[in-house]
């Protein structure tokens, strides 16, 4: 198709003799098909103080060496990893700007939590994790979001409109008792067949339409420039889970691995920093249950809430004093510590990516069809900017996302383009999350 030839939508449409099932491929619009037959999941974990940026950022390209110190607990999955690196020849900054703070306060990192789920300042706009899950519960899924928190505290990351936030449950005793103490399990049955479905006249009739489109699709590729071929392809390939979701009667079942996780010991105070990492793995132990057993399907887990972790020490990692914060604010001064410390935390990132990964889920794993987002609230944890974010994804989101490599932008982006990504990932349609300011996304460079 010559790019001096212009014809209009319905012309268009028209002459080629096909019907409205090729209009979608014809809008500027980006519409992202959800996978037929895969159950997706969003799940966020954030904490404060920024990172040693020598210790975590791999080099740009395929990630075949060992990753940095900080990434090491996830080695063994760096398949499954994407990181985001910045423009330029400075390898040890991030990619991923907090726009709405960089024009209020760029060296206000604390007062940055509630941007980093919303692409807003002070949590104004819903999170994604409220907005992909209200696109689940259209779809028919009921269960609300899970909000977790270590310590909690004033803010969060979790937030309904109009910087209305969601309380997080820092308790694994309460969580575990609401989510699975009178929760009976039966395990599904290896040889059961799933009873044929009634005969349903709308399905049927939907079905028919798409049996329609689908050769069209084809001839009409066929009768126009490679570039436009590239599209329609792709726009084929949405009919086609599109028919597969109607089809397929039920998503994948996700309960085949489904067991309680082991109960909170009693006697634990997870207000003494003693217990903090007992406390972390039992919310993570939890999470990971959740997804195995579809109980929640978007979560957050905010590590530290956004005082900077003050009084937050780690004994039994030998750093007793001073605390987190402090260790942060001492710059290069302090990265031996604080290397220690993030490695921890990624650690327990581990914990979760390790179960979801050894989970079957048809022919992938739950670690597959989730979308794990490891964000931080400043660059450096002695500065407090609010550019260069360490965002890490983890988990392709049934394919979504590019795997195993490193991606160097060619200019710092804002991070609502990235949220944007992910509420693509998840199935959803939107040109923009958060500040109106910061449209579009990052899926040209970010999408597989």
């Amino acid at each position: 198709m010559k790019k001096d030839q212009k014809y209009s939508r319905r012309t268009l449409l028209k002459g080629m003799g096909v019907g409205m099932g090729i209009l979608p491929m014809l809008n500027s619009e980006r519409a992202v098909a959800a996978t037929g037959g895969v159950v997706k999941r969003f799940i966020a974990i954030t904490w404060t103080n920024g990172i040693v940026p020598g210790d975590f950022y791999p080099p740009a390209g395929a990630l075949t060496g060992t990753l940095p110190a900080i990434l090491q607990p996830l080695d063994m999955w760096k398949s499954k990893i994407l990181s985001i690196r910045g423009k330029g020849t400075n390898t040890n900054t991030g990619g991923i700007d907090s726009k709405v703070m960089l024009t209020s306060n760029a060296f206000g990192g604390h007062s940055a939590y509630p941007s980093l789920l919303t692409g807003s300042n002070r949590g104004a706009t819903a999170s994604i994790d409220n907005l992909i899950n209200d696109s689940f519960k259209t779809a028919g899924y009921s269960s609300p979001p899970l909000t977790l928190g270590l310590r909690a505290g004033a803010s969060s990351t979790s937030y309904r409109a109009g910087s209305v936030k969601q309380s997080a449950n820092s308790s694994p005793y309460s969580l575990y008792t609401s989510m699975f103490a009178g929760l009976t399990i039966t395990p599904p049955s290896a040889t059961a067949m799933p009873a044929t479905p009634a005969y349903d006249p709308i399905l049927a009739r939907r079905k028919s339409v798409l049996d329609k489109l689908i050769p069209d699709l084809t001839a009409f590729a066929n009768r126009v420039g490679t570039d436009d071929k590239v599209k329609i392809n792709a726009h084929l390939e949405s009919v086609r889970a599109i028919e597969m979701q109607l089809t397929a009667g039920p998503s994948v079942a996700t309960g085949a691995g489904c067991k309680k996780p082991a109960n909170t010991p009693a006697g634990e105070d997870f207000k003494n920093n003693q217990f903090y990492p007992d406390q972390a793995k039992l919310m993570t132990d939890i999470m990971a249950a959740a997804v195995k057993c579809d109980l929640a399907r978007t979560m957050t887990l905010d590590m530290i809430d956004d005082g900077g972790g003050n009084s937050l020490t780690f004994p039994t990692l030998n750093i007793s004093s001073p605390d987190y914060h402090a260790i942060a604010h001492q710059g290069s001064k302090g990265y031996t510590q604080k290397t220690v410390i993030d490695t921890f935390f990624y650690s327990q990132v581990a914990n979760l990516v390790g179960q979801l990964a050894s989970n079957p889920e048809g022919a992938s794993t739950s670690l597959d069809n989730t979308v794990i987002l490891v964000c931080n609230d400043m660059n450096e944890g002695s500065n407090h900017y609010v550019a260069s974010l360490p965002y890490l994804i983890i988990g392709s989101g049934g394919g979504f996302f590019k795997q195993g490599i490193c991606v160097q932008l060619v200019a710092n982006a804002p991070n609502n383009q990235l949220l944007t990504s992910v509420c693509h990932a998840m199935g959803m349609t939107v040109t923009g999350v958060g500040d109106a300011a910061y449209p579009g996304d990052l899926d040209s460079v970010l999408k597989a």
